[in-house]
Order: C-alpha cells, then sequence, then structure tokens
C-alpha cells in the first residue's frame, strides 16, 4: 500500500509537471565558482506575452548610503545585497524618501540574470504604476495592515520576444548594466553586437533572395566575404570584429541563424534546456498565483494553480542572507544634516522585516526570493504547509552542509556572495486547485502580532479614521477633474499627497511662445499613449496651472508646471502619489516581526545570541 502511495504521488508530480510553464534551475551561467539560479521557460512564449505571475516590490528606505556603511560587516552586507536591488522608478516609489531608497522584487527580479548579449523578458511597468489599489484597506480608515505590507504589487514580467521552451530567461537590467559604451573592450560582445549582427544577417537573406538566381555558391561566398572584411570594418569602426565574429562563414548558415531567433541564440545553444534537463535538474515554481487574502488583515495571499498532494513542495525559497539583523533599523533622519541621528533609539525596521525569516536567537534573517512565496500568509488554525531545509537530492542546488555550519558573518564574504541557502514550502495535507496556502510563523511572530493587536485596538476603537492616502484620491479622480494652483489656495488636498505626470514632449511649433514669462521653457505633452510606453522614469513631479472644459470623453485636459510647462497633458497621465515619508510604510508603530523558522530545523551555528542580547536590554 505504501508504494502503491508514493507511485500516486510520483505520477501527480510527474503530470504537474508537464504542464509547468515556469521552471527554476541552475543557470546557464552559473560555474563552480560563483554558483547561480535561473528561470527557465516551460512552454513556448510570443513577445508581449506574461510570463510568470505578477510580483511585489518592497522598499528599503534610505537604506544604501553611506551612512549606513558604519562598519566592515555593514559594508559586506549592503554590497552583496546592492547586487540583487532595483531603482525605485520600476515601481514609481521615487518619493518615498529623499536619499538612497531600493526595492526588492522577488522571483523575476532576483532569479531572471543579467546576460551582455540579449534579454528576452522586461517588466511592463504600467502594471504597477497605473494598477487598481486594493479594496482593502478601506479609504479614511485604520486597519492593522497599515504600513505592515507593501503597498506596490502587481510588478509583471512580459516577453520581449518569442522565447521557446527550455530557454533562460534574462531580464533586461537597464544601459547602466549593459556597458555599450566606446570604452568596451573590442572583444567583449555586447548587446548592441548582437542587434547589428542580426540586422546585418537580415540585409545577406534579403540580398540573396533578391538576386536568387544569379546566387552562385560561390557568388555568395564572396558576397558575405566582401561585406564581413570590407563594408563591415568602415561601417562599424572598432566593433567591427566582434560583430563580424557573430556572423556565420558559409553563407547557408545564414537562414539557420534566422530560424533560431537571431546571432545570440545561434551562439549560445546552451541556454536552451531539454525538457528532460529541466525535470531532472529543476524544480517546477508556477504552482502559486496571488489574490486577496482570506484573510482581512493580511492583504493579498498566495494561491494554489493547480491541485498539490500531501508532501509535495509547491514552491523553493532561496533565500538571500541578511547576518545583522540592527542593520534593518530606521532612527530618526536629521534633516540638516542630511543623515540619520544614530544617537536616538531606532523609531521602527525596514518593512521587508516582514517577508523575512528568522530565529529569536540569531542575529540573521533570510529574505526569500522564489516567485509568490512572499504572498504565504499565516493561519495556525488553517495551514496546510510547512517550511522545510531543501535536500540536494538529485537537485545540484540544494543546501550544502557548510551553510549550515558557518558563523552568519561568514555568509558575506567574497567566496559566499550569491544565493546559497534554500528552503521549501511543502504541502502538509491535499490542496485544493485555488486554495489560500498557509504556513504556521511560529510562537514569536503569534505574541507579537497579537500584543500589536491590541495595541492597535486601544488606540483606533473610539476613533477608527486614518488619513487619505494618494491611492486613495487615485480612486477618487478617476473620473473627477484635478485642482489648478488657484483651486488648491482654498481648496487643497489631504496633507501629504501631492500630484506626479507621466510625460514625453516635443517642441511647440513656430509662432508659439517657447517660454514662460519667467524663463521656463513650453513645451507640447506627446506621450505615453500606450500602457507599454509608461515607465516610472517618465514621472514627474507637477502642479495643475490649467483646466481645459469637459471633452467628449468626459475627462478633461491640464497645463501642467513642473521642471517645464507641458500643454495638453491628458487626464489619464496624471497621478496623485505621497509625499516623502508620507506613505502608510513610514507609519510610526506599525507591525514589524520575521517569520519563524522552527527551532528543531533552526541550524545551532546561526545561533548569534541575539535573544540574550535582547533579553539584556
Amino acid at each position: 500500500f505504501r508504494i502503491f502511495q508514493l507511485l500516486t504521488l510520483l505520477s501527480a508530480m510527474v503530470n504537474a509537471q508537464s504542464d509547468c510553464r515556469l521552471w527554476l534551475a541552475p543557470s546557464s551561467l552559473s560555474t563552480e565558482d560563483a554558483p547561480k539560479l535561473g528561470l527557465f521557460a516551460g512552454v513556448n512564449y510570443s513577445a508581449g506575452d506574461v510570463v510568470g505571475q505578477p510580483e511585489l516590490a518592497i522598499p528599503l528606505i534610505d537604506f544604501v548610503d553611506e551612512w549606513n556603511r558604519r562598519n566592515e560587516l555593514d559594508e559586506m552586507i549592503i554590497s552583496f545585497l546592492e547586487g540583487f536591488m532595483w531603482t525605485t522608478d520600476y515601481a514609481g516609489a521615487k518619493w518615498e524618501s529623499r536619499h538612497g531608497t531600493v526595492m526588492f522584487i522577488p522571483g523575476h527580479g532576483i532569479l531572471a540574470n543579467y546576460h551582455s548579449g540579449d534579454y528576452n523578458v522586461d517588466w511592463s511597468q504600467s502594471s504597477v504604476l497605473l494598477r487598481t489599489p486594493p479594496v482593502v484597506p478601506e479609504a479614511g480608515k485604520a486597519h492593522p495592515s497599515r504600513g505592515a505590507i507593501t503597498p506596490y504589487f502587481n510588478l509583471t514580467i512580459t516577453a520581449t520576444q518569442p522565447i521557446q521552451t527550455g530557454m533562460e530567461l534574462f531580464a533586461n537590467f537597464g544601459e547602466v548594466w549593459d556597458g555599450n559604451g566606446t570604452d568596451v573592450y573590442q572583444d567583449k560582445l555586447v548587446r548592441s553586437d548582437y542587434k547589428e549582427a542580426d540586422k546585418l544577417v537580415d540585409a545577406l537573406l534579403d540580398f540573396m533572395e533578391q538576386y536568387r538566381d544569379e546566387m552562385t555558391p560561390q557568388v555568395a561566398d564572396d558576397v558575405l566575404e566582401f561585406i564581413t572584411r570590407t563594408i563591415l570594418t568602415t561601417a562599424a569602426g572598432q566593433r567591427a570584429k566582434a560583430i563580424k565574429s557573430l556572423i556565420p562563414a558559409h553563407p547557408g548558415k545564414l537562414q539557420a541563424v534566422k530560424d533560431v531567433g537571431g546571432t545570440f541564440n545561434y551562439r549560445n545553444p546552451d541556454l536552451v534546456k531539454s525538457p528532460k534537463w529541466l525535470l531532472k535538474h529543476g524544480t517546477c515554481i508556477d504552482n502559486i498565483r496571488s489574490g486577496p487574502s482570506t484573510i482581512p488583515e493580511a492583504g493579498r495571499g498566495a494561491f494554489t494553480t493547480r491541485h498539490i498532494k500531501e508532501g509535495t513542495v509547491i514552491a523553493p525559497m532561496p533565500m538571500i542572507q541578511i547576518p545583522e539583523i540592527d542593520l534593518l533599523n530606521i532612527y530618526p533622519l536629521d534633516h540638516e544634516a542630511e543623515e540619520p541621528d544614530f544617537d536616538q533609539p531606532p523609531m521602527g525596521q525596514q518593512l521587508i522585516m516582514n517577508y523575512c525569516f528568522g530565529h529569536p536567537e540569531s542575529n540573521m534573517v533570510l529574505m526569500p526570493v522564489g516567485p509568490m512565496v512572499t504572498l504565504i500568509n499565516h493561519s495556525r488554525e488553517q495551514a496546510n504547509a510547512k517550511i522545510k531545509w531543501a535536500s540536494r537530492g538529485d537537485k545540484p542546488w540544494g543546501n550544502t552542509d557548510w551553510w549550515l555550519d558557518m558563523h552568519p558573518s561568514e555568509l558575506v564574504e567574497d567566496s559566499y556572495k550569491y544565493i546559497g541557502i534554500v528552503m521549501e514550502v511543502m504541502a502538509t495535507r491535499d490542496i485544493r486547485q485555488g486554495e489560500e496556502i498557509f504556513i504556521d510563523y511560529g510562537d514569536e511572530w503569534q505574541e507579537a502580532w497579537d500584543e500589536y493587536m491590541e495595541a492597535f485596538q486601544e488606540v483606533h476603537s473610539k476613533d477608527p479614521s486614518w488619513p487619505l492616502k494618494a491611492d486613495d484620491l487615485n480612486v477618487e479622480y478617476k473620473s473627477k477633474p484635478f485642482k489648478t494652483m488657484r483651486e488648491i489656495t482654498s481648496d487643497p488636498y489631504p496633507k501629504g499627497i501631492k500630484t506626479a505626470c507621466f510625460v514625453e514632449w516635443e517642441e511647440l511649433p513656430d509662432g508659439r511662445p517657447r517660454q514662460t514669462k519667467n524663463g521656463k521653457d513650453i513645451a507640447g505633452w506627446i506621450g505615453p499613449t500606450e500602457p507599454k510606453d509608461y515607465s516610472g522614469s517618465k514621472m514627474f513631479d507637477c502642479r495643475v496651472i490649467e483646466r481645459s472644459e469637459q471633452l467628449e470623453n468626459g475627462l478633461w485636459n491640464y497645463t501642467i508646471s513642473g521642471e517645464m510647462q507641458i500643454e495638453n497633458v491628458p487626464h489619464a497621465a496624471i497621478r496623485f502619489v505621497d509625499a516623502y515619508y508620507k506613505s502608510d510604510i513610514h507609519t510610526q508603530g506599525a507591525f514589524r516581526h520575521p517569520i519563524g523558522i522552527p527551532d528543531e530545523i533552526f541550524p545551532q551555528p546561526w545561533r548569534d545570541g541575539r535573544e540574550q542580547v535582547d533579553d539584556g536590554e
């Protein structure tokens, strides 16, 4: 009977993985000295397809500034974490603070690697910038989740080109990472080289097709040699050698380059893995989707995408190690000195604390970066899953024993600056498709939450009101006219809220004034006009100075003032944002506590005395 159960479980796992859309496995870029995990397509994706599930973005407020690098360990930790962080533009969070705020974006944001040659997925920034605010918390009402969960969600990745089954996903990390400047070594292939080589392959194929009747094999060889040796050298300059290395030496192989999707795929066939390889070396990571939690205080939750059998791994949890929990403390900011006052006690902790796993006897916390796992909520009564250490087994990316035997401070030394700690979420009973996943966060977390809720009720039971926030006004003003600066003087917006505009502009036509009386440039609004064109880098402070009559679509156009004066800005291009340090994230006394790792599985060498230190205080 036991053998029958095991065979049934194995059959269910194989069937579930046969339709898996996304895999986690060792990256094609992984080496023995620098191991890397990567994401791989489980199906064919077309350009524009959404890949995986939307994720959260978790801001770290004023975190990467020099003032936080107060000792060697802090410097090592921050420099390690910086390699996994994104700028706030990607989620429109640039107004969270005036200094070095960055974001953690789990899932694709950390596990989709960078390749200098190409990228095949990119953020659809409009999905988060134009997101519809959640129903909970209710506008103007206090709620336990305020300040305890990130308001930035729905960060979506889409395919930028066709992606075949088994292809590793590479994300667009931005121009700073590309290094496509003129000082790049000539022999180093960069993204622009592949793009130019693809253009050349297309041009050669078109030319040979146009003169197909006259194109003998010898003529084709002569044309290819002349183009790559003479014309390419003149046209491409110092990049000619690199581009030529991407062009097949035989004309007959040019079509093969085109058929596999271009010179990048042709040169790097090892980036595509077979289904058999993925099944052996990887694990399926599309068992979870996001949605509003069934627990009112929890915000969003994690739900199964398919039936999960008891004992099945629902999701892997690769972890990023943060060996010093006190580095997540936030101190009062001295705005005159433009740095925190470390002589004062901490005023709170970074929001990321609520998404990390830890233990009361350890200074180290672990940030999970597996897709969707940060959405798994706590319920002692409804728990249907638990966390455990990933065993290596036949997966080459499981935990290695020596990581669990080391002191936390050693885990950010140069030899260990990679994701080497992996836990798993395992089903403790059968879980139906569409059912919410819960784990037990532990006794310490529960006690901290109960204490927080008691204080919350004491403060807000008689007066449940809460200041309106930017998300509230974005709902209210979706079809309501924005106020002009003159109107605001007598009827201001709620405190701590301001307007921001998405702007692409062009010079005004001849005959129109190009500057205001005060010398500010005047331009015309031309975009963004499509959701795909919205990005945080096009989002600027602005104030409405004029409003048109109501248009046929029921909305309005505006003249706005910021660094420039822009005319004909449509209603949809204006959003409310919370001013610096005014969003719910900065709420004094908001709940903060790491999720508990069970005592019986927590490594002894990691117990570096935090509980004793806390008791001594």
